[in-house]
């Protein structure tokens, strides 16, 4: 095994301290709306820290992205900022379904559309999350495995072997299963927040190790053995790499603004929210917490890149490595490359660390997501077809019923996935599953939810029409460009062996994943709108739907009725950011360096790429500037964890004074009377 009995020893005591978190979290939950969204008290600090860095499955891909392309996506994605940034601060579609107080998605669809629409949507919703998640078990415990060195059978009972993938997956899964079902949203919100806290320092001590072990010109040379068209440095000499031109990235920030709260996959914390400034508020601190784990998530997989590339830095290390990796099936190189580097790297202690990094970044995401996509089943499927009363204590018993029902389909899918690998050699892609198992919700349901939000005129006959037409192509399009990619052209070649036409075209499909996702979204929005306006129209009651104006709920607002006070309000730049009365003088300056800081780095992409159209930028210039980012990400980025922890803290301590002391509405139960 990679880990010493002190490694151990840390890694045991943070799972000790989630299970003793858990347990304290139990009395908080006295309502249907504590589980499903910890009754809307959460605040901003504790909201940013707890909705998590995504799950031991998403560090992975991150990982294997950067290790694969180095430096250039992290320009690129600078192209998008502006829009991530205004989406944040205005509060975009979170704001105002946070406004609804609906506890989940789908019952904000059956008030503004129709119920019948509440269960055509929340079915797609469920199965797209249900097979979404199914190999997220699977995939987090070969990390566990290959990271731990972990034997292939962990154990024999007689002539049973019980192999190592499966002991993982059920000891994670049980942690996190018992977080979600314990105590719901409060734990998971409580437990989370603890994990990312702990994340936060843990990211400043791998940060500061590799930055010493590993000097910036050590670094520099390693990643320039990448192939000629695929440099790991210059972002415009990467012509060799596929799908990598400027629509590829106009196309997502489309996506970005389209979905936008679409996928349900952390539900209960798109309702938790104390107020909807709040919720707004720490959408804007987030983007100074990730500074840090955004620094560790290139230098890990790049420092790992540089030392297997160049044997003359630590040859030792990098046969050593190398020989390993070379030894796992091709489906696994590229995805454990990274974990097997760090597990010999490491020395006593880090080792442990980042132990805690890999099950509290699962544990986090599971119990989320088994949390979402149980509440889903049983709120928007399960209670609106039964349509009969029910009380609180068995609606409770239901929904951790549900949850535990999706912990075994993870189990059994992961277990599934897994024998197809190994017994039929199945090439399996993280990413082509996500766009497959995305697409059968997503490709319909932005437009139904961006004009359900904001456009009276939206009606139920055009949000059908949206939802059907957008799974439709996005789903049939995934899934016909794999099929291509894995036996149709040839198929088709065998049939036509003399066409020229054919043979010089069917290589490749003749379109790609992002092309098809692009044309579903904008058939759908086409089509809500030309919908809604031809069959019956209506105008629906926007301040009904958002409680504004005569139907305001004073508990939602922090400093008076902000909508209500846009309105007579006159345009403003302050306005257009969203900066609105509700907010102090911290909060914006909050807002305005979080403004400054995005549209400084926008500024200097634009500057900086019609330079480089113009003429060649040698290498050595852009190692300066990823030198300079990184230190400036590093400063800046500890100076604001010691901030965020410490209004985390604050925000944790004041939700357990107000669950212990706020009156219970049982009627506030999702349910649409």
């Amino acid at each position: 095994m990679n880990l010493h009995w002190i490694d151990w020893l840390i890694l045991g005591t943070i799972l000790l301290l989630l299970i003793l978190f858990t347990v304290h979290s139990r009395q908080y939950v006295r309502s249907v709306a504590d589980f499903i969204a910890a009754n809307r008290v959460g605040r901003r600090f504790l909201l940013s820290i707890a909705t998590g860095f995504g799950g031991a499955i998403s560090l992975i891909a991150i990982w294997e992205m950067t290790y694969s392309r180095g430096f250039p996506p992290q320009w690129w994605t600078i192209m998008s900022m502006p829009v991530g940034l205004l989406l944040a601060l205005t509060g975009f579609i979170f704001y105002r379904f946070r406004q609804t107080r609906c506890l989940t998605m789908a019952q904000f669809f059956e008030i503004r559309y129709s119920r019948r629409f509440r269960y055509f949507s929340a079915i797609l919703c469920w199965i797209s999350g249900a097979l979404n998640y199914g190999i997220f078990p699977l995939i987090t415990a070969r990390f566990v495995i290959y990271f731990f060195g972990l034997p292939e059978n962990a154990f024999c009972i007689g002539d049973f072997e019980v192999s190592s993938l499966s002991l993982v997956m059920l000891i994670y899964l049980g942690i996190a299963l018992y977080i979600a079902c314990a105590g719901g949203q409060v734990a998971i919100m409580i437990t989370d927040f603890l994990q990312g806290f702990m994340m936060l320092g843990i990211f400043v001590v791998l940060m500061v190790f590799f930055l010493y072990k590993y000097g910036w010109n050590d670094l520099m040379t390693g990643l320039h053995f990448a192939p000629e068209g695929q440099s790991m440095i210059n972002p415009f000499k990467t012509s060799d790499v596929a799908d990598f031109d400027v629509w590829y990235f106009l196309i997502g920030i489309f996506n970005m603004i389209y979905n936008r709260g679409s996928w349900q996959g952390s539900s209960g914390y798109q309702a938790a929210a104390k107020t909807p400034h709040e919720m707004k508020i720490g959408n804007a601190i987030s983007s100074w917490r990730m500074f840090v784990s955004n620094v560790c998530f290139l230098i890990i997989p790049l420092s790992a890149y540089a030392i297997l590339h160049n044997s003359l830095l630590e040859p030792a290390l990098s046969d050593k490595v190398n020989t390993a990796v070379a030894n796992l099936p091709e489906y696994l190189q590229t995805q454990m490359a990274v974990p097997i580097f760090l597990a010999e790297v490491l020395p006593i202690g880090l080792t442990g660390l980042v132990a805690v990094i890999i099950l509290a970044c699962a544990i986090s995401c599971d119990d989320t997501y088994l949390h979402s996509w149980g509440t889903i089943l049983v709120q928007d499927v399960i209670l609106p077809i039964r349509n009969k009363p029910i009380t609180p204590s068995k609606h409770m018993l239901l929904l951790r019923l549900s949850i535990v029902g999706v912990a075994l389909f993870g189990f059994t899918f992961s277990l599934f996935v897994n024998y197809l690998q190994e017994s039929l050699g199945v090439n399996f892609l993280i990413y082509m599953y996500f766009a497959i198992t995305g697409s059968i919700y997503l490709g319909g349901a932005g437009a139904v939810i961006i004009g359900g939000l904001y456009w009276k005129k939206g009606t139920s006959f055009g949000a059908w029409c949206a939802m059907i037409v957008g799974t439709i192509i996005s789903f049939g399009g995934v899934v016909i460009e794999q099929c291509w990619n894995r036996g149709v052209s040839n198929f088709l070649l065998s049939i036509f062996p003399n066409w020229e036409f054919l043979q010089n075209n069917l290589e490749t499909p003749p379109f790609n994943g992002q092309w098809v996702f692009m044309t579903a979204m904008a058939a759908s929005c086409i089509l809500y709108v030309v919908a809604s306006l031809l069959g019956p129209r209506e105008n629906y009651d926007m301040d009904k739907l958002l409680h504004r104006g005569k139907y305001h709920i004073e508990s939602d607002t922090a400093h008076g009725d902000s909508e209500t006070n846009e309105k007579s309000a006159k345009f403003s730049f302050s306005k257009l950011i969203g900066i609105t009365d509700e907010f102090t003088k911290k909060d914006r300056i909050l807002y305005w360096a979080t403004f400054w800081w995005s549209m400084g780095w926008w500024i200097i992409f634009v500057i900086g790429t019609i330079i480089c159209l113009i003429r060649d930028i040698p290498d050595k210039a852009w190692e300066i500037f990823w030198f300079i980012q990184i230190w400036m990400m590093v400063i800046i980025g500890v100076a604001c964890t010691i901030w965020i922890a410490k209004g985390g803290i604050k925000d944790l301590l004041a939700m357990f004074k107000d669950l212990k002391d706020m009156p219970r509405d049982m009627t506030d139960d999702g349910i649409v009377k």
